[in-house]
């Protein structure tokens, strides 16, 4: 992927502070498989307010909640959120089979900032996720090492492109992809998942501010499941994963008090 280079300099966001404190409400729309594997999609619409605190050795922002670690700002650890969307037994592939509730995921997240500049920088980042859905089961935990390397030719524009691997927990794999002897048909042979490497990752997020208040943003987001351990799994009726986001975020209010120019995102 190619991008321009140096449409203008960052000289004029470098020497502009930031506020300390700032909430914002964030919108846009989705489209991604119903659960990794799945062929079929789900389409949603979906707000999310948001805070951010560009504090000393403490901030809260668009990458999550982050403390630096014995004092150094190469090394810092945050906490890593995701979440796994229900899955009605409407879908294809698990008719007949329980549903999956909707998870949360949650965890710490180690991050080596391997390189910074004021138009680059390469960040490694280490985050474990356990999960819990919403009839208390804890189907296990997740493991997501990846690469982010991000651009800001500009003072508007940002680019972040990352590529990592998903390993996952046998409970996770199973609640997803096993097939228990009840549940099998003629088209659904029985199967049980073990933990291991479950995908290949890469993605690329596109901002734009078209203020200081108003910024546009664009996510893809693949996965490959060929070379995963569950592969061979009936219930993986697609080995490409392939999640588009679009959407705004509007600052709405901001502090008077300012971050100082090395707290800047």
């Amino acid at each position: 992927m190619a991008v321009a280079m140096m449409l203008s300099p960052l000289a004029d966001a470098a020497e502009k502070a930031l506020p300390k404190w700032e909430l914002g409400l964030g919108g846009g729309a989705v489209s991604l498989p119903q659960y990794m594997g799945s062929d079929e999609r789900y389409t949603l619409a979906v707000p999310v307010p948001y805070v951010v605190y560009r504090g000393d050795r403490f901030k809260v922002d668009r990458d999550g909640i982050r403390a630096e670690l014995f004092g150094l700002k190469q090394l810092t650890l945050d906490a890593s959120f995701g979440a796994g969307l229900p899955v009605r037994n409407s879908n294809r592939a698990r008719a007949g089979m329980p549903e999956l509730k909707f998870n949360f995921q949650a965890g710490p997240r180690l991050n080596w900032q391997i390189y910074d500049s004021e138009l680059s920088d390469l960040k490694l980042r280490l985050p474990w996720r356990g999960i819990i859905d919403t009839s208390g089961t804890t189907p296990g935990w997740l493991l997501e090492p990846d690469l982010q390397y991000r651009l800001r030719p500009t003072s508007q524009l940002s680019l972040r492109l990352n590529a990592g691997i998903l390993y996952a927990s046998r409970g996770f794999n199973n609640t997803y992809y096993g097939v228990a002897p009840q549940f099998v048909t003629p088209a659904r042979a029985a199967y049980t998942a073990r933990a291991g490497l479950h995908s290949l990752a890469a993605g690329a997020t596109v901002r734009y501010a078209i203020t200081d208040d108003v910024t546009l943003y664009g996510a893809l987001r693949y996965r490959n499941l060929k070379a995963g351990v569950v592969s061979n799994s009936p219930l993986v009726r697609s080995q490409n994963y392939l999640a588009i986001a679009v959407g705004m975020t509007w600052s709405i209010w901001q502090s008077d008090e300012s971050a100082t120019t090395e707290e800047h995102e």
